[in-house]
């Protein structure tokens, strides 16, 4: 469109106006509960810089033709040549993340192009020198340098990489999400058709169209990620639940309490009693996905061990070492561990032995360690039976799901083994409310 390159007015208000909808769209990646996934903290990264671009060209626009602002169309220059480049470079960067979470790929091609545009930014600094690619006249005006040309390559050359990157990857993405990709690409290429006439404004305006693309085919991966997961934690719980209740543990709980029917019924009716509120917590438990306060899971923990006492007697001794209860967890992260002490670790002994249970914080840092003098094993060896390492998967799933905690497990064949969970203190503020406080 002949004349669009004298007028100022529209082409600032279309990049103003792009800035603004590339902010929203920053605002919203900032927000989302996601963020912290690799791919999309070099998207938010790819947003900034891009605003910061389209900034830059608008000062460009409004401040050209000011010979006393030509120090600020240098700083304009900058940020949209530099930030240019660099929203080429995190976009590489970006897709590569996005497609390593379905495929094990390379970051070959990304440093390749990383490097050519950090070589690029280098040279748009050494032109607000030297001029080479732009430069300003004494009223203020901006100048293609003679090598202008390296701008147009650049930008060209790094978008067709990127293209035959995804071109490449073809077989790992479905078609819709292969063609969101390639908008990036594709439509600032469709825009250098009208170039000659309207420059560059239309380039400008067809990547924030991309981006808003991008936001999209993100936003509902991770959204449909975050279903599988739930899916998954609830299959989880489910798995949890049906190692928790064993037969074989049915069986030994139900046949002490028969034997103490006869030797001592109230005691055996005491027991019955402990463990109907042993399965109903159990249950409980499982149908929520919500941390909960300790004192309630130790609770948990206290009946199962009374019930093995039942079974064990003397051969099984228990310690608590409390040293700080105020904090929330994910529900039945800390009871498996303790039943794979006794289970595991005291049973097959054969002798007397002792489960430690001791709680203590580290500043805002909460450690639970569950530890036994039993057999304890080699923890680079998979368990036999593989349901032991299925638990401990379950809770280690669920603690950096929930909480972001993490579990530890030492272990030393002969001497015992020691289950340690380490966690930020949980929701401290729900927990004084809980305590009246």
């Amino acid at each position: 469109m002949p004349g669009l390159n004298d007028m100022m007015e529209p082409n600032v208000c279309l990049l103003l106006l792009s800035a603004a909808v590339t902010l929203f769209l920053l605002i919203g990646a900032l927000t989302d509960r996601t963020r912290s996934r690799p791919f999309m903290q070099c998207f938010i990264a790819l947003l900034v810089c891009a605003d910061l671009m389209l900034l830059g060209e608008a000062g460009l626009w409004f401040f050209g033709g000011s010979p006393k602002h030509i120090p600020l169309l240098k700083l304009c220059a900058l940020l949209s040549f530099g930030c240019g480049a660099a929203v080429n470079a995190l976009f590489a960067y970006c897709l590569v993340g996005f497609i390593r979470e379905r495929a094990n790929i390379s970051y070959r091609f990304v440093h390749i192009i990383a490097a050519i545009c950090g070589a690029f930014i280098l040279l748009v600094v050494l032109s607000l020198y030297n001029g080479l690619l732009f430069s300003f006249d004494a009223g203020g005006r901006y100048v293609d340098g003679p090598w202008y040309g390296v701008v147009e390559t650049v930008d060209l050359g790094t978008l067709l990489l990127e293209m035959l990157m995804l071109v490449g990857y073809r077989r790992i993405l479905t078609t819709r999400r292969m063609l969101t990709l390639l908008s990036f690409c594709v439509l600032p290429l469709l825009s250098m058709l009208v170039l000659p006439y309207w420059n560059p404004t239309p380039m400008y305006v067809a990547t924030t169209l991309s981006l808003i693309l991008l936001l999209l085919l993100f936003h509902g991966e991770l959204t449909r990620q975050l279903a599988e997961k739930e899916v998954q934690l609830a299959e989880g719980r489910i798995a949890i639940m049906l190692s928790q209740i064993q037969p074989h543990f049915l069986h030994n709980v139900l046949s002490s309490i028969s034997q103490l029917c006869s030797e001592n019924p109230r005691q055996a009716q005491l027991a019955l009693d402990d463990f109907s509120i042993y399965l109903r917590r159990n249950m409980d438990s499982l149908s929520s996905a919500e941390p909960i306060y300790f004192p309630n899971e130790l609770q948990h923990v206290q009946l199962y061990l009374k019930l093995e006492i039942l079974r064990f007697q003397d051969k099984l001794r228990v310690v608590y070492d409390i040293q700080d209860d105020d904090f929330f967890l994910p529900p039945l992260v800390v009871q498996p561990l303790v039943e794979n002490a006794v289970k595991h670790g005291i049973r097959p002994a054969g002798r007397p032995g002792t489960v430690t249970l001791r709680t203590w914080s580290e500043g805002d840092t909460i450690h639970i360690a569950v530890a036994d003098d039993g057999v304890g094993f080699d923890p680079r060896e998979r368990p036999a039976d593989g349901r032991s390492h299925i638990g401990l998967t379950n809770i280690r799933d669920r603690l950096r799901q929930i909480s972001d905690g993490v579990l530890t497990i030492e272990s030393t064949p002969g001497r015992g083994t020691t289950a340690t969970i380490t966690l930020s203190r949980y929701g401290k503020e729900a927990a004084h409310e809980h305590l009246g406080g």
